[in-house]
């Protein structure tokens, strides 16, 4: 894949092929202006999508296997049933707010002020998400907002695009990533030197925290294998973490900004990435139905052998 810095990473091939003309439809945002946006989030929460390949069982099932998993140590274990009912319904819902990219322009930020506190003194900060809620608005939320930021994001948005409705959401997930303009979505596969640069030039970058890996972090009553890149970046260069979490209110995105955790108040990165870690465990205890399927298995249930764990 062919990579320059300030203009990004050149697609190979955004070609899709073998894609259904209902697929095709309902893959067009101006279709979906058809249907009143409250409208179409009450039938989405009940039926299944043209481009669901495998219905809404399927769902319901890989969503109680995930609800039983991820909360299996906590105080809300018993109600992984009706959670994941919820989450199916949710997910649904995010789905269809993510082909109506003008109703982005009406999404909110709540708690600004922890931005500015995570950029005193002029730095940059690392905003850290994970895969929760509308994550896809994000960017765009920011940007409506006069903010800016760079993003971590996963090679594969620029790789040749798959066939069928994945690399129809494919192209519009990139979109999404590259909303704030050329070079500040960076692939997952650069060189690790640049995203230090970037936060040392006192720039903002986005990282997800939920991300398989091998780095021990305790999450939810167990240890889990993520990845250790947010919070070693954040104690390298001492810039600030900014949890956030973008989330569907009514037919819009709201995204809530966390207090920002400061890595000069933690004595290495472990303690650190489980600062992280405990910041994003509240917020899925509060509302579980907002985690997505970036992986199945999903990483946060991925337990750590206890080798390793130590």
């Amino acid at each position: 894949m062919a990579f320059d810095e300030t203009l990004g990473p050149v697609p190979q091939d955004d070609h899709v092929r073998d894609v259904r003309l209902p697929v095709r439809l309902y893959a067009t945002p101006a279709v979906h202006r058809l249907v009143p946006t409250p409208l179409a989030l009450a039938l989405a929460s009940r039926v299944s999508s043209p481009e669901a390949r495998h219905g809404r069982a399927f769902e319901l099932q890989r969503a109680e296997h995930l609800m039983q998993d991820l909360l299996l140590h906590t105080h809300r274990r018993d109600e992984w049933r009706e959670l994941a009912r919820r989450n199916v319904a949710e997910v649904a819902r995010l789905r269809e707010l993510f082909w109506r990219p003008w109703l982005l322009k009406h999404a909110r930020i709540e708690g600004i002020e922890h931005w500015h506190a995570a950029h005193e003194g002029g730095r940059g900060c690392l905003v850290v998400v994970g895969h929760l809620g509308g994550l896809f608005g994000l960017a765009a939320t920011l940007a409506n907002h006069g903010l800016h930021m760079y993003s971590v994001q996963s090679s594969h948005y620029w790789e040749p695009m798959p066939p069928g409705f994945d690399g129809l959401w494919i192209l519009r997930l990139r979109g999404y990533a590259e909303w704030m303009g050329p070079g500040t979505a960076i692939p997952d596969t650069t060189r690790p030197e640049r995203l230090t640069e970037l936060l040392e030039a006192n720039k903002t970058l986005l990282i997800a925290f939920d991300v398989p890996g091998s780095a021990a972090t305790p999450f939810l009553g167990r240890s889990v294998a993520l990845t250790g890149v947010p919070a070693t970046l954040a104690h390298r260069t001492g810039v600030k973490v900014l949890p956030i979490l973008p989330e569907r209110e009514g037919t819009r995105v709201v995204v809530r900004m966390q207090e920002p955790i400061d890595p000069t108040e933690f004595r290495d990165v472990r303690t650190l990435r489980g600062a992280i870690a405990a910041v994003f465990a509240k917020l899925i205890l509060e509302k579980p139905w907002n985690v997505d399927y970036a992986w199945y298995p999903s990483p946060l249930v991925t337990e750590v052998p206890p080798a390793d764990a130590g």
